[in-house]
């Protein structure tokens, strides 16, 4: 459907805010909220903090995104989420966007659809998805 960058979101006022992306070293001294999710699932972890053998201080989970960016914009811990999730509440909160690593993580979201099951209200909901999430990463 659509491709995407997950980011690291801390908040305006931590230290590594001043930064345009993050090295795992830097994350070793953080508290990194994620949803529950077994690490072996979470981006963050295998293809970030695992391959440089480094680990945040502590990771928490919590369940709602909302909360969680709460967490980060009271500089309660950090956070990796899709860049257009990021962007939507750093409109509404004291965030500050970092990529992870130099390249970043680019990650891809795929559809299945069954071959004569693509009705029209399917097609739909595919471009008004796109649409939403490439306006919000403008």
């Amino acid at each position: 459907m659509f491709d995407y960058e997950q980011v690291l979101v801390v908040s305006g006022r931590s230290a590594l805010a001043a930064f345009d992306h993050v090295d795992p070293e830097q994350v070793t001294q953080e508290v990194l909220i994620t949803y529950p999710v077994d690490q072996s699932r979470l981006d963050v972890f295998t293809q970030f903090l695992a391959p440089a053998h480094c680990a945040p201080r502590k990771h928490k989970t919590i369940e709602t995104t909302d909360i969680m960016l709460q967490m980060v914009a009271a500089e309660r811990g950090i956070a990796a989420l899709p860049k257009w999730l990021a962007k939507e509440y750093q409109q509404r909160l004291n965030l500050h966007i970092l990529r992870i690593g130099q390249q970043g993580i680019h990650k891809s979201i795929h559809l299945g659809v069954r071959e004569g099951q693509r009705d029209d209200y399917i097609q739909d909901f595919i471009e008004k998805a796109s649409s939403t999430v490439m306006q919000r990463c403008d």
